[in-house]
């Protein structure tokens, strides 16, 4: 549906550059807001950005990704950093890397940052103990001012650090629980347990008005421990194609001259649900004959995407790239941007499509609701894991009257760097100064 016909609390005040999208679950709403159960969650700001600080900082970046969504947010914030006088050690782990991991642990080591392979994987495993140990050490060796970690993995080993002796601040960014696409069985509530206990240990910054309800509400994060912080875009790199530049980059996708290129970025996984994707796609063709999808990420589900593909007669219509170094012809390539997904933190893709001025349509799925709250003009919704009314959607948009945009407006008033980046160091410089 689209989102006029699908009104949301309003969770975003529009702030201008130089002040933090930042409060505590409690100053946010004082009377126990549930975004899980449609009650308002606002948010303002009086935090003044990372310029006001009084001193440079030393912050260490904990990662288990060195690639996809999670990877683009710490290299973002490490260049951010960097950028702004501060210096950064980095943790990562190279089991799932990238060109841009080598080059971020290169450019953070230039400047004096220390820098440590972990080596773990994103589930445990026997080497999660000895990494914890050496995470320890470096931490020691580095003496920095706030310790930042993103994802579970990472999560849970800087938290253990608590344990050990470590009291620097902590801070972690899940970027989505595991729990908020309501899974059952024994590795949900292992995971959904583990976060209740180590939700009490740091700070959690939460990136979606909806991961903070669920931090609070499902795995009852104490408020004061929570703040919400939105996933920035760099407005200044992501920008919409010229008319000459759209045209080349579809040439040398193979593509004809009437398609329609709708475009998905995403890990092949569970989360990212690729199967519905390319269901919806068959059931969007029926009456969209020129519907093409430019379809960018890998994972586990691969093998799958392409049996469905071939049985589901779509597979010719298909563009498949496992990775890009710069996904930004990826955007100028396409016609709009679609994100199936069971469940998210604040994507990423649907704001470097915003920033490009692309339509954007997305599941219904928690972390996407808080999209449908911004007063989008081109931005259409159908339930997650439902093909039928994906492809509905889809549909929309295809045969949709051309009006003006505010894609890129928003993305540039609400989602800067400058506004997002700036309330995460001014809530570093918080913790320093006490």
């Amino acid at each position: 549906m689209n989102l006029l016909e699908h009104p949301l609390p309003d969770i975003y005040n529009s702030v201008g550059v130089g002040h933090g999208l930042l409060r505590t679950a409690e100053e946010a709403d004082s009377g126990n807001a549930d975004m899980l159960n449609g009650r308002s969650l606002s948010l303002e700001s009086d935090l003044n950005s990372a310029s006001n600080g009084t001193r440079s900082l030393r912050s260490m970046l904990v990662t288990e990704p060195g690639v996809d969504g999670v990877f683009r947010h710490v290299e973002a914030l490490a260049q951010y950093l960097m950028a702004q006088g501060h210096r950064v050690d980095l943790a990562y782990s190279a089991v799932r890397g990238s060109d841009r991991l080598t080059k971020l642990v290169a450019q953070a080591a230039a400047v004096g940052g220390r820098v440590m392979n972990l080596a773990v994987s994103n589930v445990p495993g026997p080497r999660d103990l000895p990494a914890l140990f050496r995470l320890r050490r470096l931490v020691a060796e580095a003496a920095p001012d706030v310790i930042h970690a993103h994802s579970s993995k990472a999560g849970a080993l800087v938290r253990a650090l608590r344990a050990l002796g470590v009291r620097q601040p902590l801070y972690y960014t899940p970027h989505a629980y595991y729990g908020m696409c309501a899974p059952s069985g024994l590795k949900a509530r292992i995971f959904g347990g583990i976060e209740r206990v180590l939700g009490r240990v740091g700070t959690t910054f939460n990136l979606s008005g909806c991961e903070l309800a669920y931090a609070e509400r499902t795995l009852h994060v104490p408020r004061k421990q929570l703040r919400l912080i939105p996933n920035p875009v760099d407005t200044r790199r992501f920008v919409p194609a010229s008319s000459e530049e759209k045209l080349r980059l579809r040439q040398e996708l193979g593509l004809p001259d009437d398609a329609l290129l709708l475009g998905c970025v995403g890990r092949l996984a569970f989360q990212k649900d690729p199967l519905t994707l390319y269901r919806s796609l068959a059931v969007a063709m029926r009456q969209v004959k020129n519907l093409w999808l430019y379809h960018l990420g890998t994972g586990e589900l691969a093998d799958d995407c392409a049996r469905l593909a071939a049985e589901l007669g779509v597979k010719d219509r298909i563009i498949r790239r496992d990775y890009l170094s710069d996904p930004l012809p990826f955007y100028q390539a396409i016609d709009a941007a679609i994100l199936p997904s069971r469940y998210e933190g604040l994507s990423f893709a649907v704001l470097e499509a915003m920033a490009c001025d692309l339509p954007v349509i997305v599941s219904e799925a928690l972390g996407n609701l808080d999209f449908l709250n911004l007063g989008l003009s081109h931005c259409w919704s159908a339930p997650k894991e439902n093909p039928e009314l994906m492809g509905q959607a889809i549909m929309k948009w295809a045969t949709g009257q051309p009006r003006p945009s505010n894609h890129r407006v928003t993305a540039e008033h609400r989602f800067s760097q400058e506004t997002c980046f700036g309330a995460v160091v001014a809530e570093y410089q918080s913790q320093v100064r006490r």
